[in-house]
C-alpha cells in the first residue's frame, strides 16, 4: 500500500531535510610516519576548521610518538589502527603487513560505522592505505595528498581507490582511477607574513640550519668542517640539532668563535625564516615547500638513506628554478663540498642572484585549496 501524503508528512520530510543539511561535515584524516606527513595533515585540518566552523575532524595514526605530539596535543582525537610498512623491509615487512591486515581492516570498518565520516583523507604514510581502501568499499568519498615528485608506494596503490588527489608538484603522475589537482604542498599559514623580496645590501650574515622534524645527524656532524668559514665571514647561526648531538654542535661553534643558537626544536618557524638570509636543510617535501614559499637561497642535503630518491628529486625541482643548490651527503668529502657550496652562496652577488630568480610557490594557498576540495567532495556524499 502506498503511503498517504499529508501535510503532516510533508512537514516531517521538510524538517528532516533541514536537519540533514545542518549536520556538520565529518572528516577522518589518516597520516603517520614523519613530520613530513603529520604537519601538512595538521595544516589541512586547520584550513578545514577555518573554512567550515563546526566541522568534526578525527585522525587515524599508527601509534607513533610524533602523532601524539602533533595531533593529540593539538586537541584532535586520534584512533590507532594496526598498520605496517613493507617497502625495503623484505619478507619481514610483508609478513607484518599480512598479519596486521585483517585486524586493521576490522578496526577501520568499526570506526567508520561509529564515526560515519563524509570524507576520508590520506596525507601520507602506510597508515593511509587501509582507511582509503575500506572507505572505497563502503562508498565513502576519499582524498589523498602526494607530497613527492614521484609517488610513494602507498599512494601508488591508492591511486586505484581514491577519488581525488592533490599534488605538490605539477609534474607528478598517479596511475589509476583517481583525479588529480595541482595544489602545491601545504605550508604553515604564518609564512604568509614572512617578507620574501627584500635583499641585503651586503653579503648574507644569518644562516638557518634545519634537519627536519627530528634534526639531522649528518648536518650536525659536519659543523666542525664549516665552522671556520662561518667565523671568517662573521656568520650568525640558528641550528636545529638532534638532542643527542647538541653538546657536540655547541662545542664546535664555540671553539670556532661562531655566534650560534643551537636548539632541538624551533617553535617559531616563521620567525626563524624571517630572521634568516640563507638556509641549509634536509630536502623533505615540507622543507622544500617552505623554503620556496619564503624565498630564501638554500643548500639542500637530501637524507642519504631515503626510500627511493624522493628528497633528491624534491631538492632538484627547486634547484632547477635557480633557487637552491644540492649537495649529496653520500659523496666523498661531504664536508669539503658543503663548505665550497656555502662559501659560494655567501658571496653577495651569488646570494642576490639566487634570491632574485623568478619563482612562484603554490604552497601558501595549498591547505585552503585542498580543504575546499574536501568540503566539496563531502557535500556530494549521498
Amino acid at each position: 500500500m502506498s503511503e498517504a501524503v499529508t501535510s503532516e508528512t510533508l512537514s516531517f520530510r521538510s524538517n528532516a531535510g533541514v536537519a540533514a543539511s545542518a549536520r556538520p561535515l565529518r572528516v577522518l584524516v589518516a597520516a603517520s610516519g614523519t613530520g613530513g606527513h603529520l604537519i601538512p595533515a595538521l595544516h589541512i585540518i586547520r584550513a578545514l576548521q577555518e573554512l567550515q566552523p563546526g566541522v568534526v575532524i578525527e585522525t587515524i595514526g599508527a601509534g607513533k610518538q610524533l602523532e601524539e605530539k602533533i595531533f593529540v596535543q593539538s586537541g584532535l582525537k586520534r584512533h590507532v589502527i594496526a598498520a605496517s610498512g613493507v617497502k625495503h623491509r623484505g619478507i619481514v615487512g610483508w609478513a607484518g603487513f599480512v598479519a596486521g591486515f585483517p585486524v586493521g581492516f576490522l578496526q577501520c570498518v568499526r570506526l567508520f560505522r561509529r564515526f560515519r565520516p563524509d570524507v576520508v583523507v590520506g596525507v601520507g604514510g602506510y597508515v593511509t592505505v587501509l582507511p582509503v581502501i575500506v572507505a572505497r568499499l563502503m562508498r565513502i568519498p576519499t582524498w589523498i595528498h602526494e607530497a613527492e615528485l614521484h609517488p610513494g608506494l602507498a599512494n601508488a596503490v591508492l591511486g586505484r581507490f581514491a577519488e581525488r588527489a592533490s599534488l605538490a608538484f605539477a609534474e607528478t603522475k598517479i596511475k589509476g582511477r583517481v583525479k588529480t589537482v595541482f595544489t602545491g604542498h601545504p605550508v604553515r599559514p604564518e609564512l604568509q607574513r614572512v617578507e620574501r623580496s627584500a635583499l641585503r645590501d651586503d653579503a648574507p650574515k644569518r644562516l638557518l640550519i634545519m634537519g627536519g622534524s627530528q634534526g639531522a645527524r649528518g648536518l650536525d656532524s659536519v659543523i666542525p668542517e664549516i665552522a671556520e668559514l662561518l667565523h671568517s665571514r662573521s656568520i650568525e647561526v640558528v641550528h636545529q640539532s638532534r638532542p643527542e648531538n647538541m653538546e657536540l654542535v655547541i662545542n664546535s661553534y664555540r671553539a670556532a668563535h661562531v655566534k650560534a643558537s643551537v636548539v632541538a626544536f624551533i617553535d617559531d618557524m616563521a620567525g626563524a625564516y624571517e630572521w634568516s638570509d640563507i638556509i641549509i636543510s634536509r630536502a623533505g617535501a615540507s622543507s622544500v615547500a617552505e623554503v620556496g614559499a619564503v624565498n630564501r637561497p638554500a643548500i639542500f642535503v637530501p637524507y642519504p638513506f631515503q626510500q627511493g630518491t624522493h628528497q633528491t628529486d624534491n631538492a632538484k625541482a627547486l634547484a632547477a628554478a635557480g633557487k637552491a643548490l644540492v649537495v649529496e651527503e653520500t659523496i666523498p668529502e661531504f664536508g669539503r663540498r658543503l663548505c665550497e657550496a656555502l662559501a659560494g652562496l655567501l658571496e653577495r652577488d651569488a646570494y642576490r642572484a639566487m634570491k632574485s630568480a623568478p619563482y612562484q610557490p603554490k604552497g601558501l594557498e595549498a591547505a585552503h585549496q585542498i580543504a575546499q576540495g574536501i568540503m566539496e567532495l563531502g557535500s556530494r556524499k549521498e
